[in-house]
C-alpha cells in the first residue's frame, strides 16, 4: 500500500513512520512517498524515515517524487501536515498578535486566524489534486488549524473523503481513564464540541457513567498534566473540558504567562527545529546518531507542551520523562491516523472522535458544519454518532465559535480584506474591531 504525506518535510513525519513500521502487519505499507515545497527539508526528513525503517527492521521505500502527481498516483491515503508560512509564519503569528494584546496561539485566537487565512486555499487546491490523481484516496488532514482546513473543504465541496485528525480528544480520554485506573479501552466517552473546543459529558464504564465520581475529587483538575483549570471550576462546569479551552476560560491569565516566559511557543519549536536540522545535516550517513538526535527532539518538545502558556517549567527530569514514553502513546497524532486507517482497510468498525461534517449529529449547528465527535469508522469512512444537543453552559461559546470559522472560510475562500476583519472581530477572545483590524494590518 502506498501512503502520500503532503507536507512531507515536517519534523513530525518520522514519528508519523515509526507508527506505520510499528503497524506494519495491519497496514502493509511498502512505500511513503514525500511531496513538499521544501526540497532541503524534505530530503533530512526522507533520511529519519529511512533511518526508522532500519531501526524496525522493516523495509519501506521512501520515495521524493518530482512533483505532486507523481506523488499522489496509486495512494490510498494522502496525510496533509503543510504549514503554510512555515515556522516563521507562526513566529510572527504568535509576535504580531502579542504586541496588540492578545494571543496569537497556532489554533485558537488570532495566531489561528492568521495561519487559516494562509492554509485554506491551498489545501482546498490540495484536496481538488488529490481528487483528481487518487479518487479513491481517503485524506487525512492534520494542517492546523484543524476545524477550520475541515470546514473550509465542506464548504468548497471536497469534503466528501477528508477527514480531520487530532489528538487531543484521545488524550483527554486517556488521562480519564487513568484517573478511574481502567483500560482506555473499557470506557466510552461522550464527547462533544469543535476541534479544540470539546468537552466529556460522560465516561461509562461497565455501563455506568462514572464522571461524577471523578468531578466530585477534591482533586478533580489533576487530570490534566498542566494547572489548565481549577477544580472548583470543573465541578461548577460539571464537564470535562480540554486543554485547550484553558485559552477561552482564561485568556488573561495565558497572555500574562506568555509574555513573561519571554518568548512564543512558535520561538521555541524553530530552535528546535534548527537544532535537529544541524544534527542531521551534520550526520548524513550515521543513522544511529540520526535517530538520537530526532529522539532528543521529539522529547524536548513534548516535555515543553502548553509550558510556556501556563507558567510550566520545563525540568530535565520532564525531559526524561517524555523521552521514555516516545513511541509508546496510544493518543499521539500519529496513532489517531493509524487507528483510522486500520479502521478503513480492515473494514473493522470502530468508535472515535475525528473531524467531520455535522450531517444532523448535533442539533445545535447546520448539517454542513464541520463537528469534532465520536464517529463509526469503516470502510464507508467515518459516520457521527447522534450527539443531541450541546449542554447548556457551552452552547453560546460553540456557536460563537462555529460563526467565526464560517466567517473565517467565507474570507479565506474569497480573499476579502474586509471579510477577514469581519471575521477576526467575531473571534470570541479579541475585544473587536478595532483590535481585529490593527492585527489584520500586521499580519497584511
Amino acid at each position: 500500500m502506498k501512503v502520500t504525506v503532503i507536507g512531507g518535510a515536517g519534523a513530525r513525519v518520522p514519528l508519523l513512520t515509526s507508527g506505520f513500521l510499528q503497524f506494519h502487519g495491519d497496514l502493509g505499507i511498502s512505500e511513503l512517498s514525500l511531496w513538499d515545497i521544501d526540497g532541503q527539508k524534505r530530503r533530512a526528513a526522507a533520511r529519519i524515515c529511512r533511518a526508522m525503517a532500519q531501526r524496525h527492521g522493516r523495509p519501506l521505500q521512501v520515495a521524493l517524487p518530482d512533483g505532486l502527481e507523481e506523488a499522489l498516483e496509486g495512494a490510498s491515503f494522502v496525510i496533509s501536515s503543510i504549514r503554510v508560512g512555515g515556522t516563521r509564519g507562526r513566529v510572527l503569528d504568535e509576535t504580531i498578535a502579542l504586541e496588540h494584546g492578545t494571543l496569537g496561539q497556532e489554533t485558537v485566537g488570532a495566531g489561528g486566524f492568521g495561519l487559516a487565512l494562509r492554509t485554506v486555499p491551498v489545501m482546498v487546491s490540495y484536496a481538488r489534486e488529490v481528487s483528481r490523481h487518487a479518487p479513491a484516496a481517503w485524506l487525512l488532514n492534520f494542517s492546523n488549524p484543524v476545524g477550520i482546513v475541515s470546514q473550509a473543504l465542506i464548504a468548497a465541496g471536497v469534503g466528501a473523503r477528508a477527514v480531520g485528525i487530532c489528538d487531543t480528544p484521545r488524550e483527554q480520554f486517556e488521562s480519564l481513564a487513568h484517573a478511574l485506573e481502567v483500560p482506555l479501552q473499557d470506557a466510552f466517552f461522550d464527547y462533544v464540541g469543535l476541534n479544540h473546543l470539546g468537552w466529556v459529558r460522560r465516561v461509562l464504564v461497565d455501563g455506568r457513567d462514572r464522571i461524577a465520581e471523578l468531578l466530585a475529587r477534591p482533586d478533580a483538575a489533576a487530570v490534566y498534566r498542566m494547572p489548565f483549570f481549577e477544580s472548583s471550576f470543573l465541578q461548577e462546569l460539571g464537564l470535562f473540558p480540554t486543554e485547550y479551552l484553558y485559552f477561552y476560560y482564561s485568556p488573561q491569565r495565558a497572555l500574562r504567562e506568555t509574555r513573561s516566559g519571554g518568548r512564543t511557543r512558535g520561538q521555541l519549536v524553530q530552535r528546535l527545529e534548527e537544532e535537529l536540522a544541524a544534527e542531521v545535516a551534520g550526520h548524513p550517513d550515521e543513522p544511529e546518531k540520526i535517530l538520537q538526535a530526532y529522539d532528543t527532539y521529539l522529547a524536548r518538545r513534548n516535555a515543553s507542551y502548553m509550558a510556556i502558556e501556563t507558567g510550566g517549567e520545563v525540568s530535565r527530569n520532564r525531559i526524561e520523562e517524555a523521552r521514555e514514553h516516545l513511541y509508546r502513546s496510544s493518543a499521539g497524532y500519529d496513532r489517531i491516523a493509524i487507528d483510522v486507517m486500520r479502521a478503513i482497510r480492515a473494514n473493522r468498525p470502530t468508535v472515535m472522535p475525528v473531524d467531520v461534517a455535522n450531517q444532523g449529529a448535533l442539533a445545535d449547528l447546520e448539517a454542513s458544519d464541520a463537528v469534532e465527535l465520536p464517529c463509526v469508522i469503516d470502510c464507508n469512512g467515518p459516520r457521527p454518532l447522534s450527539a443531541g444537543r450541546l449542554p447548556e453552559a457551552v452552547r453560546e461559546l460553540v456557536g460563537r465559535v462555529k460563526e467565526y470559522e464560517r466567517l473565517t472560510v467565507r474570507a479565506a475562500l474569497e480573499c476579502s480584506a474586509a471579510r477577514a476583519e469581519i471575521a477576526l472581530a467575531a473571534n470570541p477572545i479579541l475585544e473587536g474591531r478595532p483590535q481585529a483590524r490593527a492585527i489584520l494590518d500586521g499580519y497584511r
